[in-house]
């Protein structure tokens, strides 16, 4: 991408520098809170935000939705949905989606439509940038773990020229296409490796490592054949269960719950005396 000819500064320190032409303006006068309510059921198509996209859930076919659809909000197409809820314990998943649908979601979400210049597309990508940039978080801190569209509407919010933010969307949908692409490219390697890596320890550990031996039958008929000179026993006979030595506390020391040692009890309480449990050939 080739930079623009000259920038400014926007002012705001997680925005940095913008092009000289970009406008800026608070959230409140680009976006606006469409929380329409689904009373009647007007509208059955239940949608969800699964990490960053929206998404149609399965609804059981047959009968009616139950009432508490009724508080539902009602999502258009365009619409930007935010879950601003439980900022201080999930900083992990993707809280903004675009919706491509029409249908109902959970009222705790903030719902989200444009006016002015600002495009949806554009408008979720910027949003999209803030989650990924953990900003969002800056502004949930202290105590609160929810924000609602009052806490955001003072938010700065870059408005480019709109033939500008349609390039930017095609560039960012385009490429975001292709690295999708390139990730289940590598996914369905991985699964194929993965099910190379299983045959080749299996074919090991009950064939051998020599093709040519005489094989025979194991009994086993999950095991099939086995080579001739191997012989075939249980685990109660090959294995057999131990503990290891008693760890006292004085040896664990101040931070027991650093020290890798196994309770048979239990994984987490600290006690005066842990043993490790075992199995050995």
């Amino acid at each position: 991408m080739k930079p623009y000819p000259a920038y400014k500064d926007s002012g705001t320190p997680w925005i940095g520098e913008i092009p000289t032409h970009w406008d800026l303006a608070p959230a409140f006068a680009l976006l606006q809170e469409n929380k329409v309510s689904n009373r009647g059921l007007q509208n059955t198509n239940l949608l969800s935000l699964s990490y960053g996209r929206i998404i149609t859930r399965d609804v059981d076919a047959g009968g009616l939705l139950p009432a508490s659809f009724e508080t539902y909000q009602i999502v258009e197409p365009g619409n930007i949905i935010m879950r601003l809820t439980d900022l201080q314990n999930d900083q992990k998943s993707l809280r903004v989606g675009l919706s491509r649908h029409s249908g109902i979601i959970t009222s705790a979400y903030l719902c989200l439509r444009t006016k002015g210049n600002l495009s949806p597309g554009y408008a979720y990508y910027v949003l999209h940038a803030l989650d990924t940039m953990k900003v969002l978080y800056t502004m949930g801190g202290g105590l609160r773990q929810t924000m609602d569209f009052v806490d955001l509407r003072r938010m700065p919010v870059l408005l480019p020229r709109p033939e500008e933010q349609a390039a930017i969307v095609a560039y960012l949908d385009r490429k975001n296409a292709d690295i999708d692409r390139f990730i289940t490219k590598k996914r369905q390697l991985i699964a194929l490796l993965n099910e190379q890596k299983a045959a080749i320890i299996n074919q090991a550990v009950t064939r051998g490592l020599d093709p040519k031996v005489p094989m025979k039958a194991s009994g086993v008929e999950w095991l099939g054949d086995i080579p001739a000179h191997w012989t075939l026993t249980t685990v109660g006979r090959a294995m057999r269960l131990g503990r290891g030595r008693v760890i006292s506390h004085e040896e664990i020391g101040e931070n027991p719950g650093s020290y890798p040692v196994y309770s048979s009890q239990t994984a987490n309480d600290v006690k005066p005396r842990r043993e490790l449990s075992h199995v050995t050939a």
